[in-house]
C-alpha cells in the first residue's frame, strides 16, 4: 500500500459513521488467481472484544466502523486451511508463544519478498488474502501482516490476540504491522525489523488505526491530564 493512499483513506476512516460496500471473496482462494469479486455490505462481528492495544505510548479507542473493517474482515477470514499455510504452522507447533512468533517471521520473511500492489497485482491498493500472497511470493506491509496472522491462528493463536495496525513509521511514512498479544504482553511484528519487537522497544512506529477482531481503535495520548485524549 503506498503512503498517499494510507494518509487518504485513514482520514475517511475516522469519519466514517456506518458500513461501506466492501469488495469480499469467497472463503477461499483459488490457486493461482482471483476468485469473483462482489460488493456487499460488512458489518462488524458481535462476539467478545479484543483487549483493548494501548501500545506505543497511546490510548486506543474506539472508532465504531471504518473503511477498512471489512476488508480486515476478509483476509482474517479467508484461506486459514490453504495448505501453504498450514504447512507454515507445522513449523510452530510446540513451541512457547514468543517463540512462535519469532519463528512466523522468520518463515515469512523466507516466503514472501516485498513488493507494492502494483508489482504483483496491478493495482493501487488491495489487501491480499494470505493463500494469494504465498502462492505469489511477493507482497506489500499488509500481505506480510495478513500472513504472519493466518499463520500464527492455524498454529493455535485466538483470532482476539491478532491485530493489524496502521500507522506511519520513522524514515519509512505510512506503515502496517502486526500487533500479536501473548502472554508476557503485545508484540509487533514489522517487515522492516529482524525480529518481533515490543511496543516499547519499537520506538519507530506510532499507530492511527488498529483493527481487531469485531473492534477497531484510533490512537491518541493523554495531554492536560488522564481525562483528556490528543490525536497525533
Amino acid at each position: 500500500m503506498s503512503p498517499r493512499l494510507i494518509c487518504a483513506t485513514l482520514a475517511f476512516a475516522c469519519l466514517a459513521t456506518a458500513a461501506p460496500a466492501q469488495t469480499v471473496v469467497s472463503q477461499d482462494s483459488a490457486a493461482g488467481r482471483y476468485n469473483r469479486l462482489r460488493d456487499l455490505n460488512v458489518r462488524p462481528h458481535s462476539g467478545i472484544a479484543p483487549a483493548s492495544p494501548d501500545v506505543f505510548g497511546t490510548a486506543a479507542v474506539g472508532a465504531g466502523v471504518t473503511f477498512y473493517d471489512a476488508r480486515f474482515r476478509r483476509v482474517a477470514n479467508t484461506d486459514r486451511a490453504h495448505p501453504l499455510v498450514l504447512q507454515m504452522a507445522e513449523n510452530l507447533k510446540g513451541l512457547p508463544p514468543e517463540r512462535q512468533l519469532a519463528a512466523v517471521q522468520s518463515l515469512v520473511r523466507e516466503k514472501v519478498r516485498w513488493a507494492t500492489d502494483l508489482d504483483t497485482m496491478k493495482v493501487a491498493d488491495l489487501w491480499a488474502n494470505a493463500g494469494e500472497t504465498l502462492e505469489r511470493g511477493a507482497g506489500d506491509s499488509e500481505d506480510i501482516a495478513v500472513v504472519e496472522m493466518q499463520v500464527l491462528k492455524a498454529a493455535g493463536w485466538n483470532q482476539r490476540d491478532l491485530y493489524i495496525s496502521i500507522g506511519r513509521s520513522k524514515g519509512v511514512g505510512a506503515h502496517i504491522v502486526l500487533l500479536a498479544r501473548a502472554p508476557s504482553g503485545f508484540y509487533v511484528l514489522d517487515d522492516r525489523a529482524g525480529r518481533p519487537m515490543t511496543p516499547s522497544e519499537h520506538a519507530r512506529f506510532t499507530p492511527v488505526l488498529t483493527l481487531g477482531e469485531g473492534k477497531s481503535w484510533i490512537h491518541g495520548r493523554r495531554v492536560g491530564g488522564a481525562g483528556r485524549l490528543s490525536a497525533r
